[in-house]
């Protein structure tokens, strides 16, 4: 009996937050349908031809080799009723080959137990984690492809399930356009207790083009996404705008369509030689409150 109201209290907490994200009735792991890294969510997570960093790791491994040679970095995201994320990734290009890896680990505290309404009878956490592998191959000076491998944790209380899946991915550079394609969390779960977990296999394509401003040596970055939840989603078009100024700093803003509690993202980001920190917030409707992501990197 605690265990059939402690879950039910999770559940209806968790379906609370994760309302945005979509086919929640069909898929668990709501934490891989989240984005990482602050410039991402800033761009409406309109980044799948763009992750120029680590994050590559995440959205598409085939994008491996774009920006520096070596690249790591630290989030920290915030929202309300004690949901935090923390993602910690790295990725090293050689000539024809990338590699990258990464944690990805959101918790939930101080859950309440209780049996009937009433007195607290104990507190827990929840943990939902993911380490993951990633390779990326160079076919040519255009096409570039990648893997990840991940292993997948969960844990709820007393119960705790593991699984593994696989992300795909590809991304094709002429000049200064971009277009990049990947199919994530291809997968299985274990049991938990008696009832398995479905994957949010997921799908995300776009295009980005970098607009260079001679005049005041900086670049203008627009990127434009579809993603889709292949179980239950809804189709979301994402975009997103980077204003690059002289290699120092980066206004963001981003549009994603489709959710019913959230639409406009924004951020920036200050790079000082080798490291970098950015920040994104992102405004939630219907008194959810608001998101806050900060990200420390490193990059040579």
């Amino acid at each position: 009996m605690k265990i059939k109201f402690l879950t039910i209290i999770f559940l209806f907490c968790t379906c609370t937050i994760f309302a945005q994200n979509d086919g929640s009735a069909n898929t668990g792991l709501s934490f891989l349908k989240l984005g990482v890294t602050s410039r991402s969510i800033a761009l409406g997570d309109a980044v799948v031809s763009s992750p120029i960093d680590a994050s590559a790791t995440f959205y598409n491994p085939g994008a491996l080799f774009l920006g520096d040679n070596v690249n790591v970095l630290f989030m920290h995201n915030q929202q309300i009723l004690g949901i935090k994320t923390e993602f910690l990734g790295a990725k090293i290009k050689m000539k024809k080959f990338a590699l990258g890896f990464s944690l990805n680990n959101t918790s939930v505290g101080d859950i309440e137990v209780r049996e009937i309404p009433g007195v607290v009878q104990d507190v827990f956490s929840a943990q939902n984690f993911a380490f993951g592998l990633s390779i990326g191959y160079k076919i040519n000076e255009m096409l570039q492809v990648g893997v990840t491998g991940k292993f997948l944790y969960e844990k709820i209380y007393v119960d705790n399930a593991d699984g593994v899946a696989l992300d795909l991915g590809g991304l094709y550079t002429k000049d200064m356009l971009s277009i990049g394609a990947a199919i994530t969390n291809i997968g299985s779960m274990n049991e938990l207790r008696s009832q398995s977990t479905k994957l949010p296999t997921s799908v995300r394509f776009g295009a980005s083009y970098l607009i260079v401003l001679t005049g005041i040596t900086s670049g203008l970055r627009v990127s434009v996404d579809g993603y889709k939840v292949l179980d239950g989603g809804k189709f979301h078009v994402n975009s997103g705008v980077e204003f690059l100024y002289k290699n120092f700093l980066s206004i963001r803003a981003g549009y994603q369509s489709g959710y019913d509690d959230k639409s406009l993202t924004t951020g920036l980001g200050i790079k000082y030689k080798a490291f970098s920190l950015d920040y994104a917030f992102v405004p939630y409707k219907y008194s959810l409150g608001n998101s806050h992501t900060v990200t420390l990197g490193t990059s040579f």
